[in-house]
């Protein structure tokens, strides 16, 4: 995996205003270009200074998007009243202990090394550094980025909240000193910020479907859209006919318009290289008109813990088909609705 990092500083009071346009207008059209595994967005709003690292299945495809970012990247700058520098790096370590929400805190250190010692460096982080972290209460996740040809690497540890990043400065500190010391490089920076949002995927297609029940938790339907690939995505649900396209994307929304309040959760993912069976449990409270292909259901005022099951399939990162299976049996006997009744 290959990642550019983005580093702005600007007008603190202005980083929210740029926030706004990076999430509705930078977010899906870079999610959307062939090859990307997401965004990570990550601010300090005392200082004004943000980092936007976009995540990529190779050099080729990250070199290929750069003209497509150019243009963001300037009116972002343009926006905050700014400054911006990018680096390149690939990503040998990534590991998740859980998936990072927004308001996680997270930590980066700046780190250079001899480029013979890149090697070095990546062992003693994936070794020593990362079975250490995950004993750490309150850790999501730790990468580390590396330029093999510079020596520039970068370390990203995120942690579940400010409280649990503050907790984490002193034995951090100490785990950093044994690691620089061990592999002779040179502490170039250690910040601090707040993570405002990450897609970030590791490429797998259990990766991909755990981001798709997050995204539909999290009810981002931009960042659900951007996950598609619109042109062949196609879904079928119980009683409803085979849909295309957008159509097909936007087709789960009436659920929650239905169900405002439901959620997903999950009892177990199984995958291979092409895609997986999602099972799990849509839990919600019917105070919306559910419409669909058979009618109209009013709303029962009624809780739903409904069993059901989806079978994705993916290709270059990008969904193309969902089938979803529930019993629509029990889903009326829960919503109390008779026999033709809907």
């Amino acid at each position: 995996m290959y990642v550019r990092v983005n580093m702005l500083a600007g007008d603190p009071a202005r980083l929210n205003e740029g926030t706004r346009y990076l999430t509705g207008t930078v977010r899906p059209h870079v999610e959307a270009q062939h090859g990307n595994r997401g965004l990570a967005y990550l601010t300090n709003s005392e200082l004004g200074t943000c980092i936007i690292a976009s995540y990529w299945d190779s050099a080729d495809t990250m070199t290929a998007s750069e003209q497509a970012v150019q243009v963001s990247r300037k009116e972002l700058t343009e926006l905050i009243r700014g400054t911006a520098t990018v680096e390149h790096f690939q990503v040998p370590v990534f590991v998740r202990r859980a998936r990072p929400n927004p308001g996680a805190g997270a930590r980066v250190t700046g780190v250079e090394v001899s480029p013979d010692n890149v090697g070095a460096l990546v062992d003693e982080f994936r070794n020593t550094a990362v079975p250490s972290l995950m004993e750490t209460p309150g850790l999501c996740s730790a990468q580390l980025m590396a330029d093999p040809t510079s020596g520039r690497c970068t370390s990203v540890i995120t942690w579940e909240d400010t409280e649990a990043l503050r907790a984490s400065r002193a034995p951090s500190a100490a785990l950093r000193a044994s690691i620089l010391a061990v592999t002779h490089a040179q502490l170039r920076s250690v910040e601090e910020y707040r993570l405002e949002f990450s897609s970030v995927r590791e490429g797998d297609t259990r990766s991909l479907i755990e981001r798709d029940i997050e995204m539909w938790n999290a009810r981002d339907r931009e960042a659900m859209l951007a996950s598609t690939d619109l042109h062949r995505y196609e879904v079928e649900m119980p009683g409803g006919p085979r849909l295309l396209g957008r159509e097909a994307a936007e087709a789960g929304w009436a659920w929650l318009e239905a169900f405002p309040d439901n959620r997903l959760q999950t009892a177990a993912i199984h995958a291979d290289s092409r895609g997986g069976v999602w099972e799990g449990r849509f839990i919600g409270t019917h105070t919306g008109t559910l419409r669909g292909p058979s009618g109209e259901i009013p709303a029962t005022g009624r809780s739903l813990n409904a069993r059901c099951c989806a079978v994705y399939e993916f290709e270059e990162g990008k969904e193309i088909s969902y089938h979803l299976y529930f019993d629509q049996a029990d889903l009326s006997e829960q919503l109390g609705i008779t026999p033709g009744g809907a």
